[in-house]
């Protein structure tokens, strides 16, 4: 049953059309007789079968409207399903089918896992109205896989509890709308959500604590706070585990955190503090990349293409969806809705193609059949299997197209996509770009970033999927290019001097293992 729903499943806009969608399939794989759906503040929608044909009209919930499944029951052996969230009514679903059926288990079974996905995207789109309001932007989770299905049930467990949630996650994951939805859903959905961008905060952990008083107080991106502001924070969180007593102004507040790094790591690098993580380590989830949500990528793609205001069945071609589905995503949803809007804008009203792929975001484009490009490391589908080792190997990865966009950008100074990156790796790429030929270490390249050097490290190998020293030799073979292409070049030996190659059988290696051929044999197709 999950896969027909998966398989039907569109990002509607509206809550009554996807479950019309999802209701009708689930109809014929159950060959049910009948069937409706109450939900609180929706409405009815009721499903009448004649022979092959179903047929389904929203009924108001008032009135003769109301007792459309006692209609249902009367005609027809029929069971009830109660259609409940974090154990909060939200109505009810009515299946009629032959007496056999009705008794099995496998029915009972697909009526309570229906009802109770119908739950799941009434909250929703009850965060999404919520996120509307409150936010004033629209945050709706898109996609039907099985890795999404998890973290919904999580939110569903954890939105009750008063107790710390902690979100891991790489780049690019909804985080930030997990973190919404687990305020939305509970039972302080009216109270103050109150998010501090821990990269570069606002105010003070004492102000943050009042204006959250009642409410949520969502820590984004923990990992990056700064040591002394740790410490602060523990002063106003009240201490479940009794590390400390006295909390000076404590009031009720409800943490969240999220997290691109691995915490542990980073308290045994001393980057984040021991006491400080054991109070939020309570409730904790893992965000699933779009790696392991390949079921999600076509929902998402239409999402995006809707989002910034075309029709997704007109731009969408199955070329386009090929390519998405076979590429990695490193930055998850956040790269996925920039690439999107970039083929939509360049590509005018015509439907997005592989050459236009191969234009505007050139490193999408399969390599060799069966690698799937942009992986950053192993990675499971949404059924738990591993993908073959050519797919996820990141040595491979780390060698070509990432290192290479990358490397051009920092020589381009390209601020479109150099402004998305961390604003540390942003001004690293550009003095490398500036001052490739020099001699470049970690703590140099740190200094000028204003960072240390482990954490410039990580932004490195996390954002871009490839170690300093690698994305360095890139940029400089990048400029060997360059040079070697124009007509008045000068000889091997003085561009991998240039360059910053001190020895010319390095220079000429490394040069071999980037492009695919010596310097000479590239001078010559090029000339």
């Amino acid at each position: 049953m999950e896969a027909i729903l998966r398989n039907v499943y569109r990002p509607y806009r509206r809550l009554p059309d996807l479950l019309e969608l999802l209701m009708r399939a689930f109809a014929r794989h159950l060959d049910l007789g009948g069937a409706s759906l109450r939900l609180r503040d929706v409405g009815v929608l009721r499903l009448h079968r004649s022979g092959e044909r179903f047929d389904l009209v929203w009924l108001d919930g008032k009135g003769a409207g109301a007792h459309a499944d006692d209609d249902i029951r009367a005609v027809a052996h029929s069971a009830r399903f109660p259609v409940t969230y974090a154990g909060e009514p939200l109505g009810m679903l009515t299946l009629s089918a032959t007496e056999g059926a009705a008794r099995s288990d496998a029915f009972a079974a697909h009526g309570a896992a229906f009802a109770h996905r119908c739950a799941l995207l009434f909250q929703r789109y009850g965060v999404q109205r919520w996120a509307r309001q409150r936010l004033s932007r629209s945050l709706l989770l898109v996609g039907m896989s099985e890795p999404l299905h998890r973290i919904e049930i999580f939110v569903e467990k954890a939105s009750y509890s008063l107790l710390p949630v902690l979100l891991t996650g790489e780049f690019g994951t909804e985080k930030a709308p997990l973190a919404a939805a687990l305020h939305c859903c509970g039972p302080r959905r009216d109270g103050p959500f109150i998010e501090v961008n821990c990269a570069d905060p606002a105010d003070d952990p004492a102000q943050w604590f009042r204006q959250a008083a009642g409410g949520t107080l969502f820590f984004n991106g923990i990992d990056e706070l700064a040591p002394r502001l740790q410490n602060q924070v523990r002063q106003y969180l009240h201490s479940r585990l009794g590390q400390w007593l006295v909390v000076p102004g404590e009031c009720e507040v409800r943490v969240i955190a999220s997290t691109t790094s691995d915490l542990r790591r980073c308290v045994e690098e001393g980057r984040f503090s021991q006491a400080l993580l054991a109070e939020l380590d309570f409730l904790s989830a893992t965000v699933p990349t779009l790696r392991q949500r390949e079921n999600d990528i076509a929902p998402l793609v239409a999402a995006a293409l809707e989002h910034h205001g075309y029709v997704a069945e007109r731009k969408c071609s199955d070329a386009l969806l090929e390519i998405c589905e076979r590429y990695a995503w490193p930055e998850n949803v956040y790269e996925l809705e920039r690439v999107i809007a970039r083929l939509a804008v360049m590509t005018g009203d015509a439907p997005i193609g592989r050459d236009d792929v191969a234009l505007h975001v050139p490193w999408m484009i399969d390599r060799p059949h069966g690698e799937r490009v942009g992986a950053a490391h192993g990675h499971d589908r949404d059924d738990g299997t591993s993908r073959p080792a050519i797919e996820t190997n990141a040595a491979a990865l780390q060698s070509s197209v990432l290192p290479a966009h990358w490397a051009r950008c920092a020589m381009t100074r390209n601020a479109a996509e150099l402004a998305r990156l961390h604003k540390a790796l942003r001004k690293a790429l550009l003095y490398l770009g500036e001052h490739y030929a020099n001699p470049i270490s970690m703590e140099q390249l740190a200094q000028h970033a204003h960072v240390s050097p482990s954490h410039l490290s990580y932004l490195f190998r996390h954002t871009l999927n490839v170690a300093f020293k690698p994305l360095l030799q890139h940029i400089r073979i990048e400029k060997a290019k360059e040079m070697l292409m124009r007509h008045d070049c000068p000889r091997v030996t003085e561009v991998a001097l240039s360059v910053g190659f001190g020895d010319l059988s390095h220079f000429e290696k490394s040069f071999r293992r980037i492009v695919g051929s010596s310097p000479r044999e590239f001078r010559g197709s090029a000339a």
